[in-house]
């Protein structure tokens, strides 16, 4: 039966163990880095997120994927399982070339095994941005130049 619902495709119980996989699988290379894994199934698309981040934040690795799986004619549990294995490959490949391979930002049509769907990630510094952010606010605070006198 094909699942197009609403959904967690998988339960967070089984999603965590996932993670918990991946941080053993690549703990000689993390370093302070940890997986976490989310999955959400809508309306036939399932999209699986693996963010690899440390705690600070000034690294922070979302990669996404979706997949309509009902067009590849799976449910929605294989298609989100489907997808973080493929994921899961990915970061074997980007730890193997000292994490010198990237995705593109933009969605890009990927095919695996035969089975057609999306994949996207970035690279961010999450703490850098706050620290712009909190910045741009309180130099907007401050009166302009001519005003100072």
């Amino acid at each position: 039966m094909i699942d197009a619902k609403n959904t967690q495709p998988l339960p967070v119980a089984d999603v965590n163990a996932l993670a918990g996989a991946m941080n053993q699988k690549y703990a000689s290379l993390l370093d302070e880095r940890r997986f976490q894994i989310t999955a959400q199934n809508d309306k036939g698309s399932v999209t699986v997120k693996v963010i690899c981040e440390n705690p600070d934040q000034s690294y922070h690795y979302p990669v996404e994927a979706r997949i309509n799986h009902v067009q590849e004619e799976m449910d929605a549990a294989e298609a989100a399982l489907f997808l973080i294995d493929y994921v899961d490959l990915y970061f074997n490949d980007y730890f193997g070339d000292d994490e010198d391979l990237f995705l593109p930002i933009d969605w890009k049509d990927t095919q695996y095994d035969a089975v057609d769907f999306q994949i996207r990630g970035q690279v961010l510094n999450l703490k850098l941005e706050r620290m712009a952010d909190e910045f741009l606010a309180t130099a907007s605070e401050v009166p302009p130049a001519d005003q100072l006198h």
